[in-house]
C-alpha cells in the first residue's frame, strides 16, 4: 500500500511548503508493507524534481533578501551591512576683497604756529576697501587771502583694510603774521591754522625774509648811559623817575644779495603795550644802526630807552615790528634772566 506525498520544496527564508513544485502531480512513496517495482517513483521524477528544488533554491538566494548589496557575516552568523562611502564636500571659492578706498578724513596742524618756525600738517586716511592701500597726494597752501599753491611736501602712507592711517609731513618756515590754510586736492578737510609773532629768549635769533638775521644779545639797567661819542667817552643820565634800559641788538646779511636790516625804528621796549621808544643820541657812535648791509655785513649796537624806576626785567620785552611785501614780521624777546 503506497502513501501519498507532495513534494517538499524549500520555501524562501528556509521553511518549507507542501505545494507541488513547478505544477507536477505528486508522487506516492511505497511503505515497507507494499512495494510495487511500478509504483515506485521512476529516475525521471526524481530528476525533475531536484531540478526544481534547485531553481527555487536559486531564486531565494538571488532576490529574497531585498537588496543586491553584498553583506559580510560576523562569527556570530549575522549579516553585517557594508558602509557606504560618503562623499567628499565640493571646495567653497573664496571671494575676491573688493579694492582699496582711500578717503581722507582730516587735515590737522597746530592752531597757532609762530613766523620762522617749522610745523608738521597731518593727514588722516580711512580705507573702507577689503584689501590695503597706498595714499599719496601734495599738500596745498593758502597765505592769507592768496591762491592756493602746491607745497614740496608730499603726504604718504600705507592704509590696512578697514583701518585708518596718518601721513605726517613737515612745513615752513614761514615768515609773515597771517592766516593761513593747508589741504590735499580732491579732500574737503582743511586746517586752518594761524602764524603768530615769534617768541625768542634773551640771545635768540630770527632769520627774516630778506636774509638778515636778527638777535637782541643782551640787556641791562643803568643809573647812567655810557657811549662813544665826539671827542671819546661820555655818559648820560635818565630823564626824572625813570631808568635806562639798555639792548644790544646784531643784525647780519646771511644772503648773497644786499640786505636791509631794521632800523632803530623798528625796535622798541615794551612794558605789557606800552612802548619806550629808543632814545636819539646825536653823537652816540655805539647805537644800533641798522639800514642797508653787503652780503656778510653785520650792524650792531646799543639801543637805550628811558624806562619807569619801578620796571623788572620780567616785566619788559623787545619787540621788532616791519611791514614786508609779503605781509607783516613780528618778533619778541623775553628779557627774563
Amino acid at each position: 500500500m503506497w502513501r501519498r506525498y507532495n513534494r517538499l520544496v524549500p520555501a524562501c527564508g528556509g521553511v518549507e511548503t507542501g505545494r507541488p513544485a513547478l505544477g507536477k502531480a505528486p508522487f506516492r512513496i511505497p511503505t515497507r508493507k507494499s512495494q510495487d517495482a511500478s509504483d515506485r517513483p521512476s529516475d525521471m521524477d526524481r530528476r525533475a524534481f531536484i531540478v526544481a528544488a534547485a531553481a527555487v533554491v536559486a531564486g531565494c538566494s538571488g532576490g529574497g533578501s531585498g537588496t543586491d548589496e553584498p553583506t559580510d557575516t560576523d562569527p556570530g552568523g549575522e549579516a553585517t551591512p557594508t558602509p557606504t562611502p560618503t562623499a567628499s564636500p565640493t571646495p567653497t571659492a573664496t571671494p575676491t576683497p573688493d579694492p582699496a578706498a582711500l578717503a581722507v578724513t582730516e587735515v590737522s596742524t597746530p592752531s597757532t604756529i609762530e613766523i620762522g618756525t617749522t610745523f608738521t600738517v597731518s593727514v588722516t586716511v580711512e580705507n573702507s576697501g577689503g584689501q590695503s592701500g597706498t595714499f599719496s597726494a601734495p599738500v596745498e597752501a593758502r597765505l592769507g587771502t592768496g591762491d592756493w599753491t602746491t607745497t614740496d611736501a608730499t603726504a604718504e602712507t600705507a592704509v590696512p583694510a578697514g583701518e585708518t592711517a596718518t601721513a605726517e609731513v613737515e612745513l615752513g618756515p614761514y615768515h609773515y603774521v597771517q592766516p593761513a590754510s593747508f589741504r590735499v586736492p580732491d579732500a574737503e578737510a582743511v586746517a586752518r591754522p594761524r602764524f603768530v609773532p615769534r617768541q625768542l629768549p634773551l640771545g635768540g635769533s630770527h632769520l627774516l625774509p630778506n636774509g638778515v638775521e636778527i638777535a637782541v644779545e643782551s640787556f641791562e639797567f643803568a643809573d647812567l648811559y655810557t657811549y662813544e661819542g665826539d671827542g671819546g667817552t661820555k655818559q648820560l643820565e635818565p630823564t626824572d623817575s625813570e631808568k635806562w634800559a639798555i639792548a644790544t641788538v646784531r643784525a647780519e646779511n646771511t644772503g648773497d644779495e644786499p640786505a636791509d636790516a631794521p632800523l632803530v625804528s623798528d625796535i622798541a621796549i615794551f612794558r605789557g603795550e606800552e612802548e619806550y621808544a629808543y632814545q636819539a643820541i646825536s653823537d652816540n657812535r655805539s647805537r644800533y644802526g641798522g639800514g642797508e648791509l653787503e652780503p656778510g655785513g653785520v650792524s650792531s649796537g646799543d639801543l637805550p630807552s628811558d624806562v619807569p624806576a619801578a620796571a623788572a626785567r620780567e616785566d619788559l620785552h623787545v619787540e621788532y615790528k616791519e611791514a614786508y611785501d609779503g605781509g607783516q614780521v613780528s618778533v619778541f624777546w623775553s628779557l627774563s634772566e
